[in-house]
């Protein structure tokens, strides 16, 4: 029977879902084969429950664009051009939507563009888009296509299905009539579930499809005709996991088994495959040619190799990640020992193999086994738990209503609590306890678990109590946090309370019953009672915590995961429960018993009852098959199974009671429990992942010995550590194998709580805490810090420090395994700061009026999260708006007469509307929107003011300008208070950047003559450094003070100093900071008439939180300060078009005039004093609004760059004392000589022009120079394409990752020396994403360096020759310390004076600037999959060209300017990708 010889969208998208070619080539020439025996049934209810999802969301968007009006139902059959049209006409509405369109694709179109490629053409069926936007403009249709997906996200196989209708309906639609909006989406549902909200258009996710042509073209017509046109036996194909569910799945599985391939062994995936693959290739390249009989299927072969040590030895010689990782995938240890690999045994016997490593996460015994099973509705909007079975197996009573427990989702939180304070209370009573072991089979069911109590916690004001005591036993670390944190936090917080003697009587019940003391007697008894607490309490905080058990038994086990781990199963592709049971157990009645997932959601729909029962049954093969597991593993020689189950705890720290703090304190742990199991769930098998290091040597460095290693394998890159803090964050290990395999990993007995605060090395008050930890962690492990990481030559030296108990003993040539341990000196005090906030709430009295309770009792904290308007004005508004306004023009007068210093204190428009929001009201918010915020901006109360920042708008020194404009005018209005100012921002280099300004701006006031300063002598700027030993002034000493610091030291200043009250908190870059992290210092902030200036920008880097955590109703309190308070309910839709980003700048709030910013308290920083016009305008489109450029580029920049052309060696190509390759060096001065061209409107065959026109843009600076044809030609974009892909190191690597940093690090070197040799005088930074490239370029320009040193040792006479010529650049390259971290990394440039060059990464630039910004964006072919996302962030992005003033030069590959489509289907990389694509269109 032949097959369906044409593919339909969905046959494409499938492709891409399972990512099989096999798939679309017997879609095309064969149907599923029929009649063959299946082991088991396909999951059909799986698969109609959620295309059942899938056709509820279609219906319920349909009915609600029907209920808004713009929907057009048309017949279902094909529908001709003419037709359509004719529709379109009869309908009197300009914009609408048409649902059940389908048409012929036009393939007549794709055989011709088949044929000029010279391929095979393909046959495509009826195309059947969802939906069809239609805007009727100017007589015109516009037209775009849209699919209903009942996703989560939007994936790679959505995007092949909207792009195929759009590429068909650009060629079907006349061209004469219609017009393609150039782009196409996705509508996704709500993501709280559409059951829950209506559609909405913010969630429809547009992409241009222009973004998708380059692969996507190359897939339709070259790669698809030639899978379609090979014979099947040239197919690649691997049956994995991911052919669950493919029609084709039975014939794949049978012939994986029968011919020995891959895919007969289970978990096997597309990657795992590449890689085993990769090693047999390379076996066989290297291996003597001997005649087979017959050729050796895949299983045979690795069983082959796995048997001849000494060849696998050297091939790891020659492929070390990839022998690695082989051994890791098939179970092997990395080192010596086992021979036969037992996956593979397995595949080859057809019986189950011990995997011998031991097992740290399940445990060998419990008395009391607690099984469940959750089952979800995936037919629902937003699946969760629907229903649960529960059975309890203990060796003793319970006091619960039986051992099988049923219920729907809603009940199991009352349900699990119930009998974990069963199981509790049975221990106490038991000698000895009775250990307790919670289990589930899937990774799936623990998810929906994890889920369900997070948001239970966090969005559920019931079973308060409940969801506490299911936190604390079944949240992973839970106990932990409780012993590690709860003493140092109840005791700070007490203390504090303490503090204040006037508590009243009410204000100590509250704090005992908080602590569940007795509340009864007298305010004296109950003030001693808390003093008692708080000395106990010390005491245990300062207890030196004991040895935890071998690594970390999960709270609860996931069955499958671990028996994976321990098992190898002889199942091919994949298994689950049935096919597990199957294999292990021997009676099969046991197996009949064992529900599959069809069945049992079938049971689900149908039958409550019997659902109940296959539930059961299902639990009781669950703890069948663990039994028989045990027996296998505790039958070898070595007992694998480390740990026992533990005593059951429900300890967790739940202290606080009001709303928004109590989940800002539970945010706060879960970020600690995510962290801790991340590091866990690695630990456990070794760290299989973790870079491996090779020692070479020691050597003393600038603080004490270094250790030089070089990395052998996997990738290390360096944290960005803020003043060049050593935070020692790695522990490193020799990475040895006792042949066994069977031995605990070293950092899977590390307790990170217990030195998680620790300063390295310790000192004597804080080696105990170290002394406590487990006997081999003393002995093997090291605590490490990185220093350095360079490319040489083909190898990467990483440089440490190290610190271990016993001192640092690495053996030379020896290996090394390097991993992340968790540092964590602040969660303590944000939970303390939270903590002593709650209980100022809870004892503040509420009115008593009879007004109720606003719910923020005014603490700033709250108000900020639940009413930023409650702020109000400042009480004399009126007053200091005037005496500002007198102040403004008293300068502009002064600069009129001469008075320069004047002129540095006069604002600017918005700034000047945005210095007088500081002065009108409490809560200022100085930001750069995207635009989605501003109608909510607009409709705020006029007491919360909103000031718009946008890149380079002078926002620090509007901020400082106004703190003192404010100061000012309270001094002249005769305010004699003593005032305290906090600045705070999350890096030192932004806190500098203001307390700079301030200074600077004090001593501008100070060089006027004629004004009084004599009141700034009593102004007091002081940075915080070390919060616990700074000192507060004396009483007199200061009538302002004003300390800058991080949050975390201003907290320590304000512990020490508890009497202190903040007039004024100011935050700058306030889209990097939490709100536990602000609570560090608004706790200490006047209630009453406390001041608050927030500052930051949306587009730049914000906090990284390492949960996901639920979408509130209410303000988004998890994410940064600014994200909270310019929340929004409404935003407007996502789009992922370029043409937006091109054309964004859109008047969406209004013309920016003074009467409408008057009207809605908006004011937006719209002068830019950083950029230049085209650059300005570029970096603008990500913002509501443009800027208006106060600079433009000078005509000496192209003069300067023009010298290139008439430079004398060393310049010179055929010149090699440069230390950098020749030809590079060339290029770079051919590509900077035609940019010169280019602005002086010279002729030049080298750069493409771009290929987006930027509207005219006139700066408010304009040259008075002469006409327009003289005028140089602006220039601030420049892209740089490197092109590494034709190197190979290897049979099957494309590019080493250390080549492609060397050469890319050339071409950046490159640039510097010639911009260096244009423009001595400006400043040059070099931006990297990560610190090993920051090195690359180091190393390049030290090597020039050098070499500018060896030209100056040479005889006068030869060094005066060259004089003239470039070698005086080469020694003033040798003479400087280019980008030496420790000298430029934290100091504002303007400090370094001019024509300093820096080198670093992007996250340590931001808040500074430079004339010439060179951004490395490229990487090679091998590196690509894990590298895009982290290159590709927006707001990354943005920060490292926003730098630039004059010039940007955007050094990118081609890999990274046209990636594969999946990287688009990731939105957070698509965004970015549309940004550099927009800067490639203009570049």
């Amino acid at each position: 029977m032949p097959g369906k010889a044409s593919l339909s969208a969905t046959n494409l998208a499938v492709h891409h879902h399972h990512s099989c070619d096999l798939y679309l080539h017997n879609v095309y020439h064969r149907p599923p084969i029929q009649g063959l025996p299946q082991e088991e049934p396909e999951p059909q209810e799986l698969t109609e429950a959620r295309f059942r999802r899938g056709i509820d969301w279609e219906e319920k968007l349909f009915n609600w664009l029907d209920a808004q009006k713009l929907l057009l139902t048309v017949p279902s059959a094909p529908m001709d051009p003419t037709l359509l049209y004719e529709n379109i006409l009869a309908d009197p509405r300009d914009h609408f939507f048409i649902a059940g369109l389908s048409f012929l694709p036009p393939q007549e179109i794709f055989d011709r563009r088949s044929r000029e490629a010279g391929k095979t053409s393909v046959k495509f069926s009826l195309a059947k888009p969802d939906l069809l936007e239609i805007r009727r403009t100017k007589g015109r249709v516009e037209w775009k296509v849209l699919d209903a997906k009942v996703s989560s996200r939007v994936k790679t196989s959505h995007h092949v299905q909207i792009y195929f209708y759009t590429m068909c309906l650009a060629y079907v639609l006349p061209r004469d009539i219609f017009s393609a909006q150039g782009s196409a989406a996705v509508w996704l549902p709500p993501p709280e579930g559409f059951d829950k909200s209506a559609p909405s258009f913010e969630h429809i996710k547009s992409i241009e499809t222009a973004l998708l042509t380059s692969s996507l073209d190359k897939f339709f017509f070259d790669k698809l005709p030639d899978i379609i046109s090979a014979p099947i036996e040239d197919i690649k194909w691997h049956y994995n996991p991911q052919c669950r569910g493919c029609p084709y799945e039975v014939d794949c599985k049978a012939k994986a088994v029968a011919n020995g391939e891959l895919g007969s062994m289970p978990s096997i995936s597309l990657e795992d495959a590449k890689t085993l693959k990769g090693l047999l290739r390379v076996a066989a390249d290297s291996a003597e040619q001997v005649v087979q009989p017959q050729p050796l299927t895949d299983i045979e072969d690795l069983h082959k190799l796995f048997a001849e040590p000494a060849k696998l030895e050297k091939l790891a010689s020659q492929f070390p990640t990839m022998v690695k990782r082989s051994k890791r995938i098939l179970a092997l240890p990395k080192k010596g020992g086992q021979q036969a690999s037992p996956v593979v045994e397995a595949s080859r016997t057809q019986t189950p193999q011990v995997k011998f490593k031991r097992n740290l996460a399940l445990p060998r015994h419990e008395d009391i086994a607690v099984i469940m099973s959750l089952v979800s509705d995936y037919s629902l909007a937003s699946p969760s738990i629907e229903r649960y079975t529960i059975n309890v197996i203990s060796r003793e009573p319970l006091s619960i209503p039986s051992t099988m427990l049923h219920g729907p989702g809603f009940d199991l939180v009352p349900t699990l609590s119930l009998l974990i304070s069963a199981i509790i209370a049975v221990q106490s009573t038991s000698s000895p306890g009775l250990a307790t072991q919670f289990y589930v089979w899937s990774s799936g069911e623990l998810s929906a678990l994890q889920k369900h109590l997070i948001e239970t916690a966090l969005t559920s004001s019931a079973h308060e109590h409940e969801i506490r005591v299911c936190i604390g036993a079944l949240a992973q670390g839970a106990s932990l946090l409780q012993t590690a944190y709860q003493p140092v936090l109840l005791s700070g917080a007490l203390l504090s309370f303490l503090t204040n003697s006037q508590r009243t009587k009410a204000e100590h019940v509250a704090c005992l019953q908080r602590m569940g003391l007795s509340s009864e007697g007298s305010s004296a008894e109950l003030r001693q009672r808390v003093d008692e607490e708080v000395r106990k309490l010390q005491s245990e905080a300062e207890r030196v915590p004991t040895a935890k058990e071998f690594g970390q038994l999960p709270r609860v086990v996931v069955l499958q995961r671990e028996i994976e781990n321990l098992i190898a199963l002889p199942v091919p592709g994949y298994w689950d429960l049935p096919e597990c049971a199957s294999a292990l157990l021997p009676d099969d009645s046991l197996v009949v018993l064992c529900p599959t997932s069809d069945e049992i959601q079938s049971n689900y729909r149908q039958d409550r009852r019997a659902l109940d029962e296959c539930l059961v049954r299902r639990n009781v093969s669950i703890y069948s098959v663990l039994l028989d597991v045990r027996k296998r593993v505790t039958n070898t020689r070595s007992n694998l199974l480390v740990n026992t189950a533990k005593l059951l705890s429900s300890n967790f720290m739940d202290l606080c009671w009001q709303e928004h703090i109590r989940k800002l304190f539970f945010v706060q742990q879960f970020e600690v429990l995510t962290k801790l199991s991340e590091l866990w769930s690695s630990r456990i098998e070794g760290c299989p992942d973790a870079p491996v290091l090779e020692y070479i040597e020691p050597k003393l460095g600038p603080n004490g010995v270094e250790h030089v290693f070089r990395l052998a394998s996997g990738t290390l890159n360096m944290p960005t550590a803020d003043k060049g803090t050593s935070m020692y964050d790695k522990i490193i290990v020799l990475d040895e194998d006792n042949g066994a395999n069977d031995d605990i990993p070293v950092e899977a007995l590390f307790d990170d709580l217990a030195v998680s605060g620790l300063v390295f090395p310790l000192n004597k008050y804080t080696r105990s805490r170290w002394a406590a930890l487990h006997p081999k962690v003393q002995d093997k492990l090291w605590v490490a810090d990185l220093q350095n990481m360079a490319v040489e030559g083909n190898i990467t030296k990483v440089v440490i420090h190290a610190w271990g108990s016993l001192g640092v003993k690495f053996i030379q040539g020896s290996s090394y395994r390097i991993s992340p341990r968790m540092v964590d000196f602040n969660t303590s005090k944000a939970l303390a700061a939270l903590l002593e906030l709650d209980l100022r709430w809870g004892s503040a009295a509420p009115a008593d009026d009879g007004v109720l309770d606003t719910g923020h009792r005014q603490m700033p904290l709250l108000q900020m999260i639940m009413d930023p308007s409650s702020f109000g004005g400042n009480t004399r508004a009126d007053e200091l708006l005037k005496t500002e306004g007198t102040i403004q023009k008293l300068f502009r007068e002064l600069k009129d007469l001469g008075v320069d210093a004047a002129g540095s204190l006069i604002l600017k428009s918005s700034q000047h509307h945005a210095a007088q929001r500081t002065m009108t009201n409490r809560l200022s918010v100085i930001w750069g929107p995207p635009g989605e915020h501003t109608g909510l901006a607009m409709r705020r109360s006029i007491h919360c003011g909103l000031t718009f920042e946008l890149t380079g708008t002078g926002k620090t020194y509007t901020l400082a300008l106004s703190v003192l404009r404010l100061l000012d005018a309270q001094h002249r209005l005769g305010d004699t208070t003593r005032k305290i100012i906090f600045v705070t921002a999350m890096t030192h280099a932004a806190i500098d950047a203001v307390r700079n300004g301030l200074l600077h701006l004090i001593e501008r006031y100070r060089a006027i003559e004629s004004l009084p300063t004599a009141w700034l002598d009593r102004v007091l700027v002081e940075q915080v450094t070390s919060g616990r030993t700074h000192r507060v002034p004396t009483a007199g000493s200061a009538l302002v003070q004003i300390y800058a610091g991080t949050t975390y030291q201003l907290y320590n200043f304000t512990k020490q100093h508890p009497s202190i009250q903040v007039d004024c908190v100011v935050v700058d870059e306030a889209g990097q900071l939490g709100l536990s992290s602000i609570a560090l210092v608004i706790r200490a902030l006047n209630n009453n008439t406390g001041q608050i200036i927030v500052a930051g920008d949306s587009e730049q880097l914000a906090p990284i939180l390492s949960a996901q955590y639920p979408q509130l109703k209410g303000r988004p309190i998890f994410g940064s300060v600014l994200d909270c308070l310019m929340y929004t309910a409404q935003p407007p839709p996502q789009s992922l078009r370029l043409e937006d980003t091109l054309e964004s700048q859109g008047s969406s709030i209004g013309d920016g005039g003074q009467a409408e910013q008057a009207a809605s308290n908006v004011v937006q920083l719209t002068e830019n004093f950083r950029l230049n016009p085209d650059l300005g305008e570029f970096v603008s489109t990500i913002y509501s609004r443009a800027f208006k450029p106060q600079k433009v580029q000078a005509l000496q920049l192209a003069r300067n760059l023009r010298r290139i052309e008439g430079l004398p060696p060393p310049f010179s190509p055929n010149h090699s004392n440069l230390g950098l390759n020749a030809s590079i060096v060339q290029s770079t001065q051919t590509f900077l000589l035609a940019l010169s061209k280019v602005m002086l409107r010279e002729p030049q065959d080298v750069l493409s022009p771009p290929s987006y026109q930027a509207p005219a843009t006139e700066p408010s600076a304009a040259p008075a120079s002469a006409s327009a044809d003289d005028a140089p030609k602006a220039v601030s974009l420049a892209l740089l394409r490197v092109n590494a892909d034709h190197v190979r190191t290897g049979p099957v690597e494309d590019v080493a990752y250390e080549t492609h940093v060397r050469g890319e690090a050339e071409v950046a070197a490159a640039l510097v020396l010639v911009l260096r040799r244009c423009s001595p005088e400006d400043d040059i930074f070099v931006a990297a994403p990560h610190r090993v490239q920051r090195e690359a370029v180091k190393a390049a320009l030290g090597r020039v360096g050098r070499a500018g040193r060896r030209e100056g040792a040479e005889g006068e006479k030869e060094r005066g020759e060259r004089e003239a010529g470039g070698d005086v650049l080469i020694r003033a390259l040798g003479n400087l310390r280019i980008g030496a971290e420790d000298e430029y990394a934290d100091t504002p440039l303007r400090e370094l004076g001019k024509g300093k060059v820096r080198v670093d990464t992007i996250e340590r630039l931001q808040g500074s600037d430079a004339s010439f910004v060179i951004c490395l964006f490229s990487v090679p072919k091998s590196s690509l999959p894990p590298d895009l996302g982290f290159l590709l962030e927006r707001r990354r992005l943005n920060v490292a060209i926003s730098r630039a003033k004059t010039l940007c030069i955007v050094v990118t590959s081609g890999n990274v300017l046209r990636p594969g489509v999946g990287v688009l289907a990731k939105e957070d990389a698509a965004r970015g990708y549309v940004f550099l694509r927009a800067f490639e269109e203009r570049a």
